[in-house]
């Protein structure tokens, strides 16, 4: 039998370079969204000691991510709970190396408070309502430290910036960016 071989890493906190010492659970989801069922077998929460599992998985598309414990065992970790997640096409006989990245949880929460305020300028949720959920995130982000490595906020500004300047660039005729983009070959 076929099967692809795929090694999932998960970072340590901040730092997408290292490997987390810690018992991860890795989830591994079917393009609908559903775990993957395979041979008598649920993909689900499979034990990833010190941030490493290699995981035999018949060829197809998936989506992986991780989990730890929501079990409370002393101390404040500051991070999600979840680590981002990646899409991976697992293909016959190959070997795929992937890591997954544990951000801090000061990061998703400005990601959040930036979708909440997006909504509202667009229109979609009144500001009344979102008021309440942004005042919340914005008290909590008070008590998380910001992450140690300031990647991880910093891109978000820059990519905001670089979005707004391809929007001011495009073309009202067709809607295409004009000179915005580098010739990548």
């Amino acid at each position: 039998m076929s099967l692809a071989k795929l090694n999932v890493w998960v970072s340590a906190l901040d730092d997408p370079c290292k490997i987390s010492n810690r018992t991860w659970y890795i989830n591994v989801y079917n393009c609908d969204g559903s775990i993957l069922r395979w041979c008598g077998h649920e993909y689900a929460v499979i034990p990833a000691p010190c941030g490493h599992r290699t995981l035999h998985l018949p060829p197809g598309c998936y989506r992986i991510n991780a989990v730890w414990s929501f079990r409370f065992g002393g101390g404040f970790y500051y991070v999600n709970h979840f680590t981002d997640s990646t899409v991976v096409q697992a293909c016959c006989d190959d070997e795929q190396c992937i890591t997954l990245f544990n951000p801090n949880a000061h990061r998703c929460g400005r990601i959040f408070l930036a979708a909440i305020q997006d909504a509202v300028r667009q229109e979609a949720v009144p500001a009344e309502d979102a008021r309440a959920a942004q005042d919340g995130i914005e008290r909590f982000l008070k008590h998380i430290p910001e992450p140690t490595r300031p990647f991880e906020l910093a891109i978000m500004d820059e990519i905001e910036k670089r979005v707004r300047e391809i929007d001011e660039g495009r073309d009202e005729k067709d809607g295409k960016p004009e000179g915005v983009f580098p010739d990548f070959g």
